[in-house]
């Protein structure tokens, strides 16, 4: 990168803002402009002090506002703004709704710092930052302008009304899809595991994240 990236951190433990302002500010192209303990904090900088970041690195375990509610003010105030998430939880449930309301990347705060820098670079270079551990959940290659339009040819109209209630919040078991769907349970299996098949996936997270990623479906 010819220009440092500028970088907000959001985490409630001073220690951890602190190792990482020393260790960002040490690889030379990164520069800490602000931090702050929460949610509540971030807001407040954002729309008083008109902050304006490349990326924003953030917990999710934080008092006042936490980084699943900011994430929520920022979706509906600030969509653009690219945010990291940097934390210990490795909750599939929560991470899928991190990416429906905008995350740009997931790293555990056990990562390196080469993996840490990779993700900052990829994040604002290109938009997104694809972890190991998601690399079992989404397929890499979809940048391309087609993706959607071939994504599209190769499902059914029954199997995109499936996604859509895999991927709904009410999380719906596979009987109650299969009640709405108005299909036998074994139909729904089928359906299931003909987009495994597919898109090359092997869990319903993967599923679901490939889905958001590729506007598969409406969140």
């Amino acid at each position: 990168m010819n220009s440092e990236v500028s970088i907000v951190l959001v985490d409630d433990h001073v220690i951890v803002r602190s190792g990482l302002k020393s260790l960002l500010h040490g690889m030379g192209t990164y520069k800490v402009t602000h931090e702050y303990c929460n949610g509540r904090e971030l807001v407040d900088g954002l729309t008083n002090d008109g902050v304006l970041p490349d990326v924003i690195i953030m917990d999710l375990g934080m008092p006042e506002m936490d980084g699943e509610e900011t994430m929520e003010w920022l979706q509906q105030n600030r969509p653009l703004l690219k945010v990291l998430i940097l934390t210990w939880d490795t909750n599939e449930k929560k991470i899928i709704e991190l990416f429906r309301l905008g995350v740009r990347g997931y790293l555990l705060k056990n990562c390196t710092a080469e993996v840490l820098a990779k993700a900052i670079q990829d994040t604002h270079v290109t938009g997104y930052y694809h972890s190991e551990l998601l690399q079992s959940a989404i397929m890499r290659d979809s940048r391309a302008k087609d993706t959607k339009l071939k994504i599209d040819q190769k499902i059914t109209e029954r199997e995109k009304l499936f996604l859509q209630l895999v991927c709904d919040k009410e999380e719906h078991t596979y009987d109650k899809i299969a009640d709405i769907m108005k299909v036998h349970r074994r139909t729904v299996d089928g359906y299931r595991e003909a987009l495994f098949e597919k898109f090359n996936i092997r869990s319903k997270t993967g599923l679901v994240l490939f889905a958001i990623k590729n506007g598969l479906i409406e969140v």
